[in-house]
This record gives structure tokens, sequence and C-alpha cells, in this order.
């Protein structure tokens, strides 16, 4: 009887366990996709930062046209 008793608990015991790593684990494949997508973001980021960099830099640096002149003929 007490055999079947400690069966039981050790059962009851290793189900709850089951359950509560199959919750804590639930999801983890799209977490893990989440991640990678985030991290291609960030990568993609950076490279528009740098991209919007150089043209401000390029845009700052580029000579400034002459204003117009009026020449009106008298």
């Amino acid at each position: 009887m007490k055999n079947i008793v400690s069966f039981l608990l050790i059962f009851i015991l290793g189900g709850i366990a089951g359950l509560g790593v199959y919750y804590k684990s639930w999801g983890a494949p799209e977490r893990s996709m989440i991640a990678t997508l985030e991290a291609e973001l960030k990568a993609r980021n950076d490279k528009l930062d740098k991209c919007t960099d150089a043209l401000i830099n390029l845009h700052v640096n580029a000579p400034q046209a002459a204003p117009p002149t009026e020449t009106s003929a008298k």
C-alpha cells in the first residue's frame, strides 16, 4: 500500500513539474524568432544611420550655389 501511495505521489509531482516546464518553455520558438528579427532590425537601422549621416555630411560639405544675379536690360 505504501508503494502505491509513493508511486502516485511521485507521479502527481512529476506531472506538476512537467506542466511547469511545458508552460515555461511555451512560446520559445517565437521568442527566439523575435530576438533574431530584432537583431536584423538593429543592423539595418545602423546601416540606415550611417547612410543618413553620410548624406548629411555630403550636403553640409557641398559647395554652395551662387545666388542668382538679376541682370535686367534697361
